[in-house]
């Protein structure tokens, strides 16, 4: 009798000749063991600086192809990188940005003095690239600048994402706890405990209702979201301030007190307070910290007033990493389980801001909207090089210069 697994791969290697559009047989592989993407030794799985860890449903387990990746990747059956549109839409709002908010000094990123104009050159030159994405080949024609500089520093990667919740425009019975926008300053600082006691009501601060006050408060941890009124039209809920309270996560509270088991999970969590309706209150105030929203159409806005792109755009610090600036960075590739199997070069869009962003080497990619990009965002870590891109002064975009000098860029004039 054939063993088991090497029956399954039979099987799936036929699925494959007959049917070679037929989905996620490279994940029907991945599942029994079996990848098409060695995996790499220098690979680091670490546990999800999210407060929730991920859940993995046996029965969706396929669900997660979604924006963030295409797993795996091959570019050596190409015979010329094509960028996806995703890649040059990012790259033309990068344009949009900096030719509209027009930088009148120049930024310090690694010590070397970056120009807007330079900016813009770099991303145009990158629309016309067709070369691979990685740093051998970009160095031909773009200085390569090392934002945790040494050979083994690296920077680390999390995840984040949109979360939806249902809402409408009215309170009823079932639509009854507010979503606030932002109070004036002397009651800004209220406690989540005193805003959930009614300290803000009848002011004119709701701009919506929900039914989900759980969802409503995973939305103020990710700092942003989207509603879906019962016509099926959705708006988004902007940023819009908070009360400068701390956060305390309650998913390690209940677990101290006993509540939940080693793995406090969003999914355990919310099947304690399903179970425990009366005790939401008392549990979700046990972090003060509280989230004000404005409303907004469908179109997700990053900080810097672009649309965002799902698996490219990334939450910097702009202390050290400007806006409209465009990264190259070897990023995790999850698989649909969940797994970091190896890494990629992807470019990366600076466009977004994160309160636990602090530095060069931390950058936050955005993952997509929905329970799949959370499931995603919370398994998305790691650490790998990136690099900040700029246009060397003989590249136009179509030719390509022999010039080597990509470590320790003494200093690039500005424009």
């Amino acid at each position: 009798m054939l063993d088991q697994r090497l029956a399954k791969l039979l099987f799936c290697g036929v699925c494959l000749t007959l049917f070679p559009s037929h989905a996620d047989y490279v994940n029907s592989l991945d599942r029994y063991g079996y990848t098409s993407m060695q995996y790499q030794n220098d690979t680091e799985y670490l546990e999800p600086t999210d407060d929730i860890p991920p859940v993995w449903d046996e029965e969706n387990q396929l669900s997660m192809l979604d924006a963030y990746t295409d797993y795996p990747r091959n570019y050596d059956s190409q015979p010329e990188f094509i960028q996806p549109e995703k890649v040059r839409l990012g790259l033309q709002y990068a344009i949009d940005y900096l030719q509209n908010y027009r930088v009148t000094s120049p930024v310090t990123v690694s010590g070397v003095s970056l120009s807007n104009q330079q900016l813009v050159k770099t991303a145009k030159s990158l629309l016309n690239w067709s070369g691979e994405l990685t740093p051998s080949t970009m160095e031909e024609n773009f200085y390569l600048i090392d934002l945790q500089r040494g050979d083994t520093a690296k920077s680390k990667f999390t995840g984040y994402y949109t979360p939806i919740i249902s809402a409408q425009l009215y309170p009823n019975e079932e639509y009854r706890y507010p979503i606030y926008s932002s109070p004036m300053s002397n009651q800004r600082g209220l406690s989540r405990e005193q805003i959930s006691a009614g300290a803000l009501s009848n002011k004119g601060l709701e701009i919506a209702w929900t039914n989900d006050p759980l969802g409503l408060f995973y939305i103020q941890i990710q700092g942003s979201g989207i509603i879906e009124l019962p016509s099926g039209e959705r708006k988004s809920l902007k940023f819009d301030g908070s009360n400068d309270k701390p956060f305390r996560s309650i998913a390690t509270y209940m677990k101290n007190q006993g509540l939940l088991n080693s793995n406090p999970s969003r999914k355990a969590v919310k099947q304690w307070l399903d179970a425990n309706p009366r005790y939401m209150n008392d549990i979700l105030n046990i972090n003060p910290r509280y989230i004000y929203f404005t409303l907004g159409d469908d179109v997700i806005k990053t900080a810097s007033g672009t649309p965002i792109v799902t698996g490219h755009t990334v939450a910097v610090d702009t202390k050290h990493i400007p806006f409209g600036s465009v990264i190259l960075a070897e990023v995790p590739v999850i698989n649909s389980l969940g797994q970091t199997v190896g890494k990629e070069w992807r470019m990366l869009f600076p466009q977004d801001r994160g309160n636990a962003i602090k530095g060069a080497g931390r950058m936050d990619i955005y993952t997509g909207v929905g329970e799949s990009a959370r499931q995603m965002a919370n398994s998305l870590t790691g650490y790998g090089k990136a690099y900040l891109l700029l246009s060397k002064p003989e590249y136009n975009g179509e030719a390509t210069i022999s010039l080597n000098n990509r470590q320790n860029i003494p200093h690039i004039p500005t424009i």
